[in-house]
């Protein structure tokens, strides 16, 4: 393939909104909202009868799929072998390390869908399988790519206050579900030497080992804002996001530079602390009690 050729990407799992979002944003890969790249193939994956979000949508995502011409294929092997880029997006983070283990080895690029891992022993295992097989592995939640966040991060960030939807699911309480954004958008903005959590009557305070603070919070419904502050060197900027189609553009441009670049769109131990974040997270919300999360060492 040229370097002009659209990248073909293969789904792994389809019963993630994302599935079809990212296939109707690529298009033919030429005149699509997100040039240079197209869905050629996926693979369905089971169903997690537990968890809502893939029994209500896996069957329906694969029919809209396999009515618009991608070829579901029976293994994600089968996948890899037709593709030049992978995209994990199962909805249920539980089973992300068990699937994410049988493509590791293909020497393609890899995006793990906005939850990484379902917890940090997790996300260790398949970044170290990562880096010994030399997988190019790819993660974040598509806020942090949007132009409003970027623009608002530009000077750096002292500390950060962020509001948004802190819906839960089965399997996935507290932060695991979409709390889990703004987790990222607060590693994005602050680093990841995030060192403790304490919960507080209406939000959580995160601390970093050089005093810096960021705050979460927001309601148990739904709804499709996004909304920060940014204290930086030169003052206070603020940002707001609201969750839709063209929210995804700016993760499918860096999931393409990347992967022809060989280059991660976010730093391992990101990847990492987003994940000890949000267990340490559940972990104070549950006990009522502030966690400390030990300083990385590397």
């Amino acid at each position: 393939m040229s370097a002009q050729d659209p990248l073909r990407f293969g789904l792994i799992g389809v019963d993630s909104s994302h599935a079809l979002q990212f296939t109707r944003l690529l298009g033919d890969g030429r005149t699509g909202r997100v040039a240079g790249g197209t869905v050629v193939a996926a693979w369905q994956g089971p169903t997690s009868t537990d968890f809502p979000p893939s029994r209500d949508r896996n069957d329906a995502n694969a029919s809209t799929l396999a009515e618009s011409g991608i070829a579901l294929l029976g293994s994600p092997a089968e996948v890899a072998a037709a593709v030049d880029v992978l995209l994990l997006v199962s909805s249920d983070a539980r089973t992300r390390r068990d699937q994410y283990m049988s493509v590791v080895g293909f020497d393609l690029p890899v995006y793990v869908d906005t939850r990484f891992a379902a917890n940090p022993e997790d996300a260790e295992a398949m970044l170290a399988h990562a880096e010994a097989s030399g997988c190019l592995v790819l993660s974040g939640s598509p806020k942090r790519f949007t132009p409003e966040f970027r623009a608002a991060t530009t000077t750096g960030a002292t500390s950060a206050a962020l509001t948004g939807p802190l819906v839960v699911q089965p399997g996935h309480p507290g932060l695991s579900w979409y709390g889990v954004h703004l987790v990222d958008l607060a590693v994005a903005a602050l680093g990841p030497d995030c060192v403790s959590i304490e919960p507080r009557r209406a939000d959580l305070l995160l601390t970093w080992s050089d005093g810096r603070t960021a705050t979460i919070g927001g309601p148990a419904e739904w709804n499709p804002w996004t909304r920060g502050q940014l204290r930086t060197a030169r003052g206070a900027a603020s940002f707001e996001i609201e969750a839709n189609e063209d929210m995804l553009a700016g993760l499918l441009e860096s999931i393409m530079a990347s992967s022809r670049s060989g280059t991660p769109n976010i730093d391992r131990a990101e990847v990492l602390a987003i994940c000890r974040i949000v267990a340490a997270g559940n972990e104070a919300l549950e006990s009522g009690a502030t966690v400390r999360i030990p300083e990385r060492t590397a």
